[in-house]
């Protein structure tokens, strides 16, 4: 006997989640007339079942043949039966033996199928048959004692149904039995009982019927059961037909169990990640209506177009607190909706139509150890036009989604100083130009990575370095700024958009050059990592490391090139061409500064809304409601929730969409800062590379880095257990830095970067999570024990990656302490504030060292007269709002605020931080001063006064302040002094008397200078108090912002003296 299967193609296992495939309409009906054993084939036309549908089929009135069958029957020469021992029993479903009859035995050879007992009858899963042993063909035998065959239909019939005692008129669902009589039996002449069951419980009994009677007094309406159940019911009728009434035996025919709600059928078996499969939603049971009473008929169809319909919605059975996020920076969740609601809508004149939700695979950004499962499940809410349908909840669908992260792992882009290029493919080319580049985007949603190369400015004349970075989602962007201009550096990190979930941002701070940084991550899962540091007394971007997802396969574009697992298209142009020239690659990726391309021009508009993108990915929570829109975003990822940027202190960064900069804000001033034009480089060219220096050379470089990559115990951990991560790959990079630096300056970077690469792969491995090494931990727990940055400075614990820092210590790396003072420097603190359009109270500090435990800033107050700069009272105290490790807040007092009047000369503060509130450091100036009045410079203390543009007092201030030494000038004569008290008190007394005859106001001007014995010295000289200029406190910002980059009015106003008494 030939080996089971020989002549079946394929078997797959039928699941529990397979539909019942004894329902009607979960199997199709075999009843070929010559396919039954009495029918003897035409040898002129045999058949062969090659190509058999593989589906669930019942046979009327009988079943696949139970006995060997001759030869040349069924309408073929080899007949094909099951052998009856092997079937199985009430309700079971099982594999049941086939045997191929041939001329020389019953069964020489033989197969599996599935088959199920349904009660009162079979149902086979066929197959096809193999071809090379046609021509042979399923056989098929007769019950000769079974009359009819009854199935169960459905209609909408017009009734009545009482709502409050009413009754309203209605279309309701009718059930009919309908009957398919045997050979040679006719209908018409038989009488009949028909009983009625829902979920095997009867409802409805009658006898003794005829034809007619059967059809309608036999049927069930659905006023017989609408009381006890809603749909999603088993519904079927069983039959007795009889020659005379009252003579039947009880031998009732039941037909195949009828489903009366919802179907929905998935158009494949396994989802791809990112890939697509439609859910198609039918109803089997028609949606009904009723009507209110009095009904035009001309209003009828606008009422069941308004009224008469309802929405099937889609929901996860599982428990939702499961969905996490993953260290793939997305959520576990395994399925998206195509759309921006979770659910159709189903019409009552239209309920036969089929209705199609689009499923989408959501990556996971997790290499996954096997397939991932999603468990949906339909269901629809109240329907008050047709209360039979209200909560119905249909079967739970499985959904296996196939990994593709297995495309994108060992996939990164880097620029690392200075900077070194690598593409998603692993291209690496060199990039020492100037300028603004796009890192990274995607081809068709808005997410972007642009970078800013400088020159290093530490004596690397050939080197450049990342200087500045800006990630955009669509209308919201984060940046960060260090680069050079024309005052000086930018110092500025910020989050310029109002979506909470454009982007998940995660800050890390320390002292270290290597330790602090940022990682961003984008809802599509790509995520990027910058670290940043300062060295003399310049703050710089070690590097941008990109991590893809899924989504960027065959989508990216930019420096990191096309990743589609291929070098040799990576270099694609904006234009879509491609070149081999790394330099031309470059250049067509440049962003013409001022451009409105450019994502370091200032300012960015600040949006006061989410970002606009059509977002037809949603995901569907059972608490979604059918009148609010679903969770969408652009991505079919599920992006994890963004952090609460409202603490800045916790997070690094100013969020400039806030009209308030902290919690602690009570007036909602408007957040603003210093952001200048970087120094261009449209005319620069590629820096050329430097001879060797010193002692080295390319070999004794390549040693050096080597041996220093692999020294540390992470890389050795990471070359062990992830595929392909080899540290030898940074080697050539850290050779290069050593050869334009002649040093080992960048080698620490490196070895950074080589880190950031080696987690960024090890948190998307799975497997590396759920291996126990024995000790209690996995993997990934004993290479993050080993990922912290420079061992915690010996005064923290490595937990999960993370430094915990003892008492007194802070950072990412516990390197930040509160013993030295700030350094603070006027080169990134321009510090200029236009009085005639800002409130000028809240000052951007930027230094270094700046700790956040007892941040402390201190305030000396001055004006300034020409050249000379006087002190005005003592010195404030106060605290300051920490931001991260070289900027913070110092907000003035609200008594020593300074509002602009008309005549005010210019004014400001000499700002010193300390971080234990006793040692500070040494001070810039912040300078308040009117435009419509003044030209002034922080770097030289002089403020010119323009002609013409208002009137402002003009007088020698008498002490005067040395802009270095901020200590009280003497530099006043004698006898000028006495000349000008003299001038003084006569002008106010003459002022005094005037005012007794006829009070009135009069313009500022000298004569208004006058002494206040009580208050002043007499060699002080102070203003009259002035009528305040009206300027609203919510129009402050943050100072040192460049007057030419405000446009708010400058409408004039006329300002008055008060009364002097």
């Amino acid at each position: 006997m030939l080996r089971y299967g020989l002549f079946l193609l394929g078997l797959i296992s039928v699941t529990a989640a397979d539909l019942d495939p004894c329902l009607a309409g979960n199997h199709v009906t075999f009843d070929d007339p010559t396919r039954y054993t009495t029918y003897d084939t035409d040898l002129s036309s045999v058949r062969c079942d090659n190509g058999t549908v593989k589906q669930w089929y019942r046979v009327p009135f009988g079943s696949v043949a139970t006995t060997p069958p001759p030869v040349n029957r069924c309408g073929t020469t080899q007949p094909v039966w099951i052998e009856p021992t092997t079937l199985p029993s009430t309700g079971e479903t099982q594999l049941v033996t086939i045997c191929l009859r041939t001329t020389y035995a019953t069964c020489p050879s033989t197969g599996v199928i599935y088959a199920k007992n349904c009660g009162s009858f079979y149902v086979y899963e066929l197959r096809p048959l193999n071809a090379v042993f046609c021509p042979l063909a399923y056989c098929l035998e007769r019950d000769s004692s079974q009359t009819v065959l009854p199935s169960v239909s459905t209609s909408l019939v017009e009734g009545t149904f009482e709502i409050d005692n009413e009754d309203f008129p209605n279309k309701e669902i009718l059930f009919t039995c309908d009957l398919q009589g045997n050979t040679g039996v006719t209908l018409e002449t038989l009488s009949y009982d028909v009983v009625w069951y829902i979920d095997d419980q009867e409802i409805k009994r009658r006898t003794d019927l005829n034809y007619s009677a059967m059809l309608i007094d036999g049927a069930l309406r659905e006023g017989e059961w609408r009381e006890q159940y809603s749909l999603g019911i088993q519904v079927k009728c069983a039959v007795e037909a009889k020659t005379e009434v009252s003579t039947g035996t009880g031998n009732f025919e039941h037909s195949s169990p009828f489903y009366a709600g919802f179907k929905a059928e998935l158009s494949g078996d396994i989802l791809q990640e990112n890939g697509e499969l439609e859910l198609t939603i039918k109803l089997t049971v028609p949606l009904g209506c009723t009507y209110t009473n009095n009904l035009a008929t001309k209003a009828v169809q606008k009422f069941e177009q308004d009224h008469c319909h309802m929405r099937i919605r889609v929901v996860s059975p599982k428990d939702e607190s499961t969905d996490q996020c993953s260290r793939g920076g997305v959520t576990n969740n395994a399925v998206t909706f195509k759309n921006n609601e979770c659910g159709v809508l189903i019409y009552h004149t239209s309920w036969d139509t089929s209705a199609v939700m689009k499923i989408h695979g959501a990556p996971d950004n997790i290499v996954n150890s096997g397939h991932r499962m999603a468990l949906l499940q339909l269901r629809t809410d109240s329907v008050i036009t047709h209360k039979v349908w209200s909560q119905v909840v249909g079967d739970e669908i499985e959904i296996n989604i196939h990994d593709d992260d297995i495309n994108i792992m060992g996939k990164v882009c880097y620029s690392s100083n200075d900077p070194h290029m690598k593409t998603f493919d692993g291209k690496q080319y060199e990039l020492q130009v100037t300028g603004e580049y796009v890192l990274y985007k995607h081809d068709t949603l808005p997410v972007a990575i642009h970078a800013y190369f400088q020159p290093c400015d530490y004596g690397l004349p050939n080197a450049k370095c990342n200087c500045g970075i800006a990630i955009r989602n669509d209308n919201a962007v984060f940046r960060a700024n260090f680069c050079k201009h024309s005052n000086g550096f930018n110092r500025i990190i910020e989050y310029n958009g109002c979506d909470k979930d454009a982007m998940k941002i995660t800050h890390y701070q320390s002292s270290n050059r290597y330790g602090s940084g940022f990682q961003i991550t984008l809802p599509t899962g790509t995520s990027v990592t910058f670290h940043y540091g300062s060295y003399s007394s310049a703050v710089f971007i070690h590097y941008i490391f990109v991590k893809p997802s899924v989504l960027d396969w065959k989508a990216s574009a930019g420096l990191c090139g096309y990743m589609d697992g291929s070098t040799g298209n990576d270099f694609k142009k904006t234009d879509g061409s491609e070149t081999s020239n790394e330099s031309v690659f470059g250049t067509s990726w440049k962003i013409t500064e001022g451009t409105s391309q450019s994502l370091f021009i200032n300012p960015l508009v600040t949006q006061s809304s989410p970002t606009m993108t059509a977002r037809e990915y949603c995901t569907c929570k059972n608490e979604t409601k059918f009148d609010e829109h679903a969770s969408c975003s652009a991505s079919p990822a599920e992006p994890c929730s963004s952090s609460d940027s409202s603490d800045t202190a916790s997070y690094g960064y100013l969020d400039t969409c806030r009209t308030s900069f902290t919690k602690r804000d009570t007036d909602e001033e408007m957040v603003y800062f210093p952001w200048y034009s970087n120094l261009g480089g449209n005319n620069d060219t590629e820096s050329g590379v430097p001879d060797w220096s010193g002692n080295w050379t390319e070999a004794s470089a390549a040693l050096a880095c080597r041996e220093f990559l692999r020294d540390s115990p992470l890389i050795q951990k990471c070359e062990e257990v992830i595929p392909g991560f080899d540290s030898e790959v940074y080697v050539p990079d850290c050779t290069k830095d050593i050869k334009l630096s002649g040093s080992t300056l960048f080698m620490e970077s490196t070895l950074s970067l080589l880190k950031t690469a080696c987690i960024a792969e090890a948190v998307r491995l799975e497997n590396l999570t759920k291996n126990d090494t024995g000790s209690g931990s996995t993997i990934l727990d004993e290479m993050l024990a080993l990922s912290c940055s420079n061992n915690c400075s010996n005064v923290g614990s490595c937990i999960n990656g993370t430094c915990q820092c003892e008492n007194g210590y802070s950072g990412n790396d516990c390197s930040m302490s509160g013993n030295a003072p700030p350094i603070l420097s006027q080169e990134t603190n321009v510090g200029l504030c236009d009085t005639s359009i800002n409130v000028c109270s809240k000052y951007l500090v930027s230094g270094e060292n700046f700790m956040p435990m007892q941040l402390t800033c201190r305030a000396q107050p001055f004006k300034v007269y020409g050249s000379v700069i006087r002190l005005e009272g003592e010195a404030m105290t106060f605290s300051a709002t920490y931001v991260n490790s070289f900027t913070c807040i110092c907000k003035i007092p609200a008594s020593r605020k300074r509002r602009s009047t008309y005549a005010s000369l210019p004014s400001g503060y000499k700002i010193s931080m300390s971080n234990d509130g006793t040692t500070f450091s040494t001070e810039v100036t912040f300078l308040n001063f009117d435009a419509n009045c003044y030209e002034c410079n922080t770097t030289s203390m002089m403020c010119t006064e323009k002609t013409g543009s208002c009137q402002t007092v003009n007088a020698d201030p008498g002490p005067s302040v040395s802009d270095d030494t901020s200590e009280t000038a003497i530099g006043v004569g004698v006898g000028v002094g006495i000349v000008i008290l003299l001038v003084v008190i006569i002008v106010v007394f003459l002022c005094i008397l005037k005012h007794k005859n006829r009070k009135s106001t009069a313009v500022v001007s000298l004569s208004n200078l006058r002494m206040d014995d009580e208050k002043v010295s007499p060699s002080q000289l102070y203003f009259p108090s002035l009528k305040e200029f009206p300027v609203d406190d919510s129009a402050e910002v943050i100072i040192g912002v460049h007057p030419s980059f405000q446009t708010y009015s400058k409408e004039k106003t006329d300002i008055v003296i008060n009364d002097l008494e």
